[in-house]
């Protein structure tokens, strides 16, 4: 059962970066990972079930691995900083979780007070079959369990006296994440101009590091 969800997503992964989420169909994607139409849906109940799927799994592991960065040696500052890096590298080395990310953010400006509601309410075990209306609650989930790690260290930081406590812990989380998105996808819609100006991606991360360092340290 875990190999075929996983033969399915890594085809529609596949289907996804190849063409776009409005180009590829169920039929696609059966195809694409060499099984029946009826053996897909036995797993999956829609397109957009296995796009969020997707997104979620990339979540899990990237706070999986982000988890490992908030250590006792170091400051609430140097953990944010690692953090940073990380996500950056991260969303310029996968393009489909920026599309997935925005096509979420689109589906929460409509359906935040049902979403939120629903959180409330009902426990999202991992292993829970993939309704259209669940697996949106299961993505906003996950992004929330990815903040409350920067969230510790960004309290850590405050504690500790490294970061400057400019706003509250949680809406400094969201205004990085949100700045970090921004940047990664001015910089994809103007790769010629930065070639133009020798500019490679790791100059963008480590300036945005940079600025995010000098914006948050209090010295």
């Amino acid at each position: 059962m875990l190999r075929r969800t996983q033969a399915i997503l890594d085809a529609a992964r596949t289907l996804f970066i190849a063409k776009s989420y409005d180009s590829v169909t169920m039929d696609d994607i059966a195809e694409e990972a060499d099984m029946s139409r009826a053996t897909l849906y036995n797993h999956f109940d829609s397109k957009e079930s296995i796009f969020f799927q997707i997104g979620i799994q990339y979540l899990i592991d990237l706070r999986e691995r982000q988890m490992k960065f908030i250590t006792l040696g170091t400051s609430g500052l140097d953990q944010i900083m690692t953090l940073s890096e990380d996500l950056l590298k991260s969303l310029f080395e996968d393009p489909l979780i920026r599309e997935i990310w925005r096509r979420f953010q689109s589906l929460l400006d409509k359906e935040f007070l049902t979403l939120d509601n629903t959180m409330n309410k009902i426990y999202f075990p991992k292993e829970m079959e993939l309704l259209s209306n669940v697996v949106h609650a299961r993505f906003y989930g996950e992004i929330r369990e990815l903040e409350k790690t920067w969230f510790d260290a960004i309290k850590r930081g405050f504690e500790d006296g490294s970061i400057k406590k400019r706003i509250d812990a949680d809406r400094l989380t969201h205004f990085l994440h949100l700045i970090f998105l921004g940047i990664v996808d001015s910089v994809n819609s103007s790769r010629t101009l930065l070639m133009s100006v020798n500019l490679t991606v790791e100059d963008i991360i480590g300036f945005t590091v940079d600025l995010t360092r000098n914006y948050l340290a209090t010295v």
